[in-house]
């Protein structure tokens, strides 16, 4: 006979004994339905149900809190106590695989919590359960499971009574009215047993009696600890003693809702006779007498004072986390500066030295020192704003912009890497496509630059493009679409989501082969998104790839902005005298070079003192601020120089910092502009064109910034 037969057989048997009991005749389901609500009081639950189980549905015998007479077997809990021998607890259903996806489990206010014990026939067949639920995670005591056991053991008997009865018949009258006379013996024994587990919840928890309007009638011992109170204290008063009257409002609600018999749990905060808050675990079950009246309530306490505590001290630490986050968000941002600064110097001498030098050699390796400076500011531009999005201070800016120009610009900067692959290197821009915009153009070059730079990376022979066209138009605003087509070693299908992800890479070596930290396309993506557009790829394996993403921009009759200078018109000079407040010794000379060849007088001032000591004693058309200064920085300069000296000589801030939060700060202080290093030397004569040409300009906009 093998095992499925023998189960079979076995399961028959089973059912044959739950059939010789007459389940279906209930003359003792008050007797059931008091056990169920005992079962529940002691076990601290909302739910208790007394079932027996069959082959197919599960079927209540007695019950507290719950709907229905019946279940299909395959729905419940049961159908994992009905086989074993043990009480089966589940302390929370959403970490148990058996029952973590049942629909009673997932619902909202679902089952979170279950113990059952089956009821074992003489026979040795188990031919149902007694169960508790609760709608919150929790574990059974000691004594609650004890209590538990003996109480199922009850109902058992209980039933095998009522068997007994049946089958003995009228004949057997008188050997009845002896055995029921024994089992009246045995229910009062279980009543006292009932009422040493009443003492022995008592003994575990506060336990406190009150009259149906809140008026206390009882406390124990334990209560008397957790409050300071004696009874006698206590007896008499109302509800309300233990309470702020700032929960009055919700303390007469609960009394409310007790009064019409409804049973309440949860967290309350109550006052020590001290003066003091503790914080109890209870529950509030209404008492009925056998109309249906609540005639008392009697609330079960466990004191969670230590618990609470923990939670405060969790939202402290919660918070010290946070803080320590924002001083990791300034460490970058002071790294970074620290960084740009020299970047800044290397990339300005080199662009000098690329002016001038006309050995073929020099120039190939003065190429080559730019190449990597742009490289490095790259990956440092990367780190700063992955820093500013984990702290949501990473801002989008809405300025009118030259598209054709922005696009013109990234391609010069990539153009010579294209080039030394020879590797054709285009972009098109459909004919409808607005000239000007308003958007983010800088946040909008980043996400070009990061794209066609990946792609040159990437291509070794055949071309990188850029396709912009129009996809949707309204009055008012317009949807851009830009693909970055390359013929480079493309993507495998598997990979395609893996190279938007932080730090990875579609290959474990192509970080070693090709370089890169990873975050470019990240980056791009999140900033794509914040912008309101969307980014997809689309690529085969050696067949090259394409990134095409969309971005919404407002639509505008105005012009871009202040009219630029040309990178190369080297012949336009400006009259003035101008302050350099820097402490880089580097970047004083870069900046001197590049203003005394536009013919300014240039003074140079190390720290804000020696500023101060300067401004002074002469006059300047235009102040460059650089914030990070030692002896006193740029913002305390700034101060004095509009609040002391009465000065509204112009001021823009030179930083590395590209934080929106550092661009208030500046603005804040009385600086007029803001030029974020490392900067190019156009964008330097813009500021120079605006401030020092410009001079009976009417409106300063100190929003507009170039970086």
């Amino acid at each position: 006979m093998n095992n499925t037969n023998l189960r079979e057989i076995v399961e028959i048997e089973r059912l044959q004994t739950l059939l010789s009991y007459n389940i279906l005749d209930t003359p003792y389901e008050k007797d059931f339905n008091e056990l169920a609500q005992l079962i529940a009081l002691i076990c601290d639950v909302p739910i208790a149900v007394i079932s027996m189980i069959d082959d197919k549905r599960q079927w209540y015998k007695a019950k507290v809190g719950i709907d229905g007479t019946e279940t299909p077997i395959k729905e419940t809990f049961c159908q994992y106590t009905v086989v074993q021998d043990e009480l089966l607890e589940i302390s929370d259903a959403l970490l148990d695989k058996r029952v973590q996806n049942h629909p009673h489990v997932t619902s909202e206010n679902g089952i979170r919590f279950y113990a059952g014990m089956p009821l074992k026939a003489k026979n040795g067949y188990n031919i149902g359960t007694v169960c508790v639920v609760g709608d919150k995670p929790k574990q059974l005591t000691e004594k609650q499971r004890k209590a538990f056991k003996l109480l199922t053991r009850q109902a058992m008997h209980l039933i095998e009574v009522r068997q007994k009865n049946k089958s003995l018949g009228t004949e057997l009258n008188k050997m009845l009215e002896k055995q029921i006379e024994k089992t009246q013996k045995k229910l009062e024994l279980k009543e006292s047993e009932n009422k040493s587990l009443m003492q022995a919840v008592k003994n575990s928890s506060g336990v406190i009696e009150f009259k149906p309007d809140g008026t206390i009638v009882s406390i124990n011992h334990n209560f008397e600890k957790f409050s300071g109170y004696t009874e006698d204290e206590l007896l008499g008063s109302h509800h309300k003693m233990l309470i702020t009257p700032a929960d009055y409002d919700e303390n007469n609600r609960l009394w409310k809702s007790l009064g019409k018999g409804e049973h309440k749990t949860g967290r309350v905060r109550r006052i020590h006779k001290n003066g003091s808050e503790f914080y109890l675990q209870a529950s509030y079950n209404p008492i009925h007498n056998i109309q249906g009246d609540v005639i008392k309530v009697v609330k079960i306490s466990q004191d969670i004072t230590k618990e609470i505590e923990a939670e405060i001290s969790l939202q402290r630490a919660k918070e010290m986390a946070e803080n320590l986050n924002e001083q990791k968000d300034n460490f970058i941002a002071n790294v970074s500066h620290e960084i740009r600064t020299p970047i800044h110097a290397v990339l300005g001498f080199t662009d000098l030295l690329l002016e001038n030098e006309k050995d073929s050699h020099k120039t190939n390796y003065l190429n080559a020192v730019k190449i990597a400076g742009d490289s490095l500011l790259f990956i440092v531009n990367d780190i700063l704003d992955l820093s500013k999005m984990e702290a949501g201070l990473l801002q989008i800016d809405k300025d009118v912009f030259d598209l054709r120009e922005a696009v013109t610009r990234v391609f010069s900067i990539l153009h010579l890497k294209a080039h030394q692959k020879k590797i054709e290197f285009e972009h098109y821009l459909s004919p409808d496509v607005p000239k000007l915009l308003v958007g983010d153009k800088n946040r909008l070059s980043q996400v070009l630059l990061n794209l066609l730079g990946n792609a040159i990376k990437f291509t070794s022979e055949g071309s990188v493009k850029l396709y912009v066209s129009v996809t949707k138009e309204t009055s008012t605003t317009i949807m851009l679409n830009f693909k970055v087509s390359d013929t480079g070693i493309g993507i495998s299908e598997d990979k395609k989501e893996t190279v938007f992800q932080r730090f990875l890479q579609a290959e474990e070596n192509t970080s070693q082969k090709y370089g890169g930290t990873g975050l470019g396309l990240n980056i791009s993506r999140q900033l794509i998104e914040k912008q309101e557009g969307n980014i997809e790829v689309k690529s085969e394996l050696g067949k090259g790839t394409d990134f095409i993403f969309n971005i919404p921009f407002d639509k505008t009759k105005g012009k871009a902005g202040d009219p630029e200078i040309a990178e190369d018109d080297f012949q336009v000079k400006f009259p003035g005298k101008v302050l350099i407040c820097e402490d880089s010794e580097l970047n004083q000379r870069l900046i001197k070079a590049l203003l005394k060849g536009k013919g300014l007088e240039v003074d140079i001032a190390s720290n804000g003192e020696k500023a101060l000591s300067l401004l002074k004693n002469n006059r300047y058309d235009l102040i460059f601020m650089d914030v990070q200064m030692p002896v006193k920085n740029g913002y305390k300069t700034t101060k004095i120089i509009r609040k002391e000296l009465k000065l509204n000589t112009p001021i823009v801030a030179l930083t590395a910092n590209f934080l929106a939060v550092e661009r208030q700060k500046c603005t804040d202080v009385g600086m007029d502009d803001y030029l974020g290093k490392p900067f190019q030397k156009k964008q330097l004569f813009e500021k120079i064109e605006k401030w020092i040409n410009r001079k009976n300009a009417k409106e300063i906009d100190t929003n507009g910034y170039a970086i």
